[in-house]
């Protein structure tokens, strides 16, 4: 009995964390179209499947096209997507680190985004510029526009 107990708490457990990553699932597609705002593409996807289930992402942009008072305006305007809110919060918060240390060479920057129990977001400035990044700015300046 106890055996059969222990199986159906564990399947409990399961769906409850299956809900949890599609709730985080679904917070992550609604803050897609805010990041691409900001510039970022993503990079790599990956799922990995177990009692726990998780989904991460990395998301590229140049490092130039991110405005740090933008990302104050997207925290203020989008406060209940708690995905969303987490990633702009570490960038916000790598930038303000960033700029302590002053000339720092980096062209790139990449998030790390976890999406599980718990979540994770981390931020990572490159040397250089992501491939999909670059070629966006090189496309936009050939056409004479600005990337702004």
């Amino acid at each position: 009995m106890a055996f059969t107990d222990l199986i159906g708490k564990a399947k409990e457990l399961t769906g409850e964390a299956a809900a949890a990553a599609g709730k985080f699932m679904d917070e992550f597609n609604e803050a897609l179209p805010t990041m691409r705002a900001l510039g970022f593409t993503i990079k790599d996807l990956k799922v990995g499947m177990g009692i726990m289930p998780e989904i991460g992402a990395k998301l590229i942009a140049s490092a130039d096209s991110i405005d740090p008072k933008k990302i104050k305006e997207l925290i203020a305007k989008y406060p209940d997507n708690k995905t969303l809110t987490a990633a702009l919060k570490g960038l916000e918060t790598a930038y303000s680190i960033k700029e302590l240390i002053g000339d720092l060479p980096c062209k790139g920057v990449e998030l790390d985004v976890t999406l599980g129990i718990p979540p994770h977001v981390g931020v990572a400035f490159v040397s250089n510029a992501p491939a999909s990044a670059s070629a966006g700015h090189a496309a936009i300046a050939a056409s004479g526009g600005t990337a702004d």
